[in-house]
């Protein structure tokens, strides 16, 4: 189990990350996700540093990933692996936005788990 500690800090390291905007609400639900897609913390941890370097990637580059359509028309979405092991899929996704000034993040978390990452964040 991922302790409260370990989601606090984890909730202000992407938050921290440098021009990128996120509703503050997403994120924490975000980080609890993706605690509950992987309930072992080292597993969880390793793809939590993949978020944030997928995220700080994405700042820097700014048009990567596929564009999305119909209710998310206008978003991209970045599609990277949770472990950098062989063969691993590309089981993580970013949902983001150029605005010009920063990356508007919509959410991110594992494709599947717990549900569609594209269904959660459709209200968003």
């Amino acid at each position: 189990m991922i302790s409260n500690a370990a989601l606090a800090a984890w909730i202000q390291r992407i938050a921290a990350i440098p021009g990128i905007e996120m509703d503050p609400n997403a994120l924490v639900d975000d980080v609890v996700l993706m605690a509950m897609a992987f309930p072992e913390e080292k597993r969880w941890h390793t793809a939590m540093i993949h978020v944030e370097e997928a995220l700080v990637f994405i700042v820097q580059r700014r048009d990567i990933g596929q564009n999305l359509r119909d209710h998310l028309s206008g978003w991209k979405s970045y599609h990277f692996q949770s472990q950098h092991t062989r063969k691993h899929p590309a089981d993580l996704r970013i949902v983001y936005q150029d605005t010009g000034q920063t990356i508007r993040v919509r959410g991110f978390g594992h494709r599947w788990l717990p549900d569609n990452v594209y269904q959660r964040l459709y209200p968003r």
